[in-house]
Formats: structure tokens, sequence, C-alpha cells
């Protein structure tokens, strides 16, 4: 993974201390199974004691504070390791880039992509990185640097930014992206791809991005918990949630309120909120 300055600082400081305590480290390897498709900043050993370590911005979002947490428990479980997360201060973010750019170069890009689909790739990708900077400049991940595309995503990926559907999808658009750049021949995205990423860029732009956990925040929010209506949930199991006022269904609920949203998103987010409405279903009532 392309580190920035700081964050190569950070690890090689925390490789010392590691060695300095007796411990054997090794940068970037690739985890054993069942977490063999992640590779780690370093990893620690001394005798039976492994260290899994990673260096994150000390802003990172509460989101992958969470997902790390979880990462946490898993190796512990799993492996017996432990998982040292490492953090660094960032340098003062690059100027905010001029959101004006965003709506006419995403509506200039659908427009152009039947006449030349490579140009319409180009001109999309600007608008996205253009968006995506100030997504991250709102929740205070702003990388000190440009990067190349698929290292942005995955940067905003780890800080949360991003779902995890919504970086497969913006990494194949790079990855065509890239080859067209390169004067290398790529397939440009259909209809459906092309249609969602100008949706996405130009919600990101509007401050109306949305993940995985931002939707289901928001409809415990604007759906009243049990704490607050004193009405417990009760799930179907088919997308139903009802209360006093219910069903309302949470797919189409979510569909109306984040257009940018990807619909394997919508059902991850739907079975979250299915399962908390059958934990509250079986709560006593009030």
């Amino acid at each position: 993974m392309t580190m920035t300055g700081e964050a190569h600082a950070a690890l090689l400081d925390a490789k010392k201390k590691y060695e300095a305590e007796g411990y054997v480290v090794s940068l970037s390897e690739r985890l054993p199974k069942p977490f063999d498709a992640f590779t780690a900043d370093a990893i620690a050993r001394r005798g039976d004691d492994i260290v899994v370590v990673e260096v994150k911005s000390a802003n990172m979002s509460d989101w992958s504070r969470e997902r790390f947490e979880e990462l946490t428990e898993i190796l512990r479980a799993e492996c017996g390791w432990r998982l040292d997360i490492i953090t660094y201060e960032r340098e003062p973010s690059p100027p905010t880039p001029d959101l004006k750019l965003v709506d006419r170069r995403a509506r200039d890009a659908r427009q152009l992509a039947e006449a030349s689909p490579e140009a319409a790739c180009l001109l999309l990708w600007s608008a996205i990185e253009v968006a995506l900077l100030w997504e991250a400049g709102r929740r205070d991940v702003s990388p000190t640097r440009l990067l190349p595309p698929r290292t942005f995503i995955k940067q905003l990926t780890i800080d949360g930014v991003l779902s995890d559907n919504q970086s497969l999808e913006l990494r194949d658009f790079a990855i065509r992206r890239d080859a067209i750049a390169h004067g290398l021949p790529a397939d440009p995205p259909g209809p459906n791809q092309l249609d969602w990423l100008c949706r996405f860029v130009i919600a990101a732009a509007d401050g109306r991005h949305a993940d995985l956990h931002d939707m289901v925040e928001w409809f415990r929010a604007n759906y009243s918990s049990p704490e607050d209506a004193g009405v417990p949930y009760v799930s179907d199991l088919d997308g139903y949630l009802w209360d006093d006022n219910g069903p309302y269904d949470a797919e189409d609920v979510l569909r109306d309120q984040f257009e940018d949203a990807l619909d394997a998103d919508i059902r991850e987010a739907v079975q979250s909120i299915e399962r908390d409405g059958i934990e509250w279903a079986r709560r006593d009532p009030p």
C-alpha cells in the first residue's frame, strides 16, 4: 500500500520500538487464511506473541475505529493474535477543490458517452475525484497530496468514507480509467454503471453521499426507536418494520432517501435494520 510520508515515518518508528522489545518485524506481509486478502502494514513476532500492526491517521472516522475493533476481536478469536493501531497526525490538507466543476463535468460526461466513451471516462473521473476530495475533507480525512485513483479509493474505504461495495464499483471504474489514460484498450462503463457513477458523484458533491453506516443510522433516527416511541418494532422478515404507524418497507424508504446508494448497500442496510427489529420485538413491552 502506498503511504504518505507521515504514515511511513510512523511505521518505521513503531518498527524500531518493537525491535527494541525483542520482536522480529516484517513489513507489508499478507496474513494467513482466512485473512489472506488482507496485507498488514507490519507483523511483529516474539515467540508465540504475534502482533498485527496497522498505521492510521489519528483523526480516522468512528466507523473505521469500529471496523478495527471488530478485526481485533476476530484476530484474537481465530489466531490468538492482537492488533495494534499506530496513529500519526496528518499534515494540513490541500485546498478544497471547486465543487462547481462536479455537476458540469458529470453532465458533460453523460452527454459525451455516446460520441466518445473513452473521453467520457476521463472527464467523469475528474468529477469523481473532486467530489471525493470534498467528501474526505468534510469528514476530516483528506489526503495530504493527490493519490493515484485506486490508492485514493482504497484509502477512503479504510477511512470509512466509502462502503466496500462502493469501493468495488469505483475501483472497477478506476481500472478502466487508468487503462484509457495510458493508451491501453479498455471497455467503457455500461449504461447502468455510468448512471450510478453520475448520481454518486453529484450526491457526494452536494453532501448527500451516504455509506452503509450512514443509511442505517438515518433510518434509526427517522423511524423512531422503541426507546423514543414507546412501541417496539417488529420485523416480519420480509423487509418490513412495524410500529404504531407502520408498516415501513425499509428498502423502499432507503432507496427514496439515498439516490446514490448501491443495491448491495441497501440490502446490507436492510438486513441490519431487520436484525434490530427482531431484537426489539423480543423485548418485553413497556
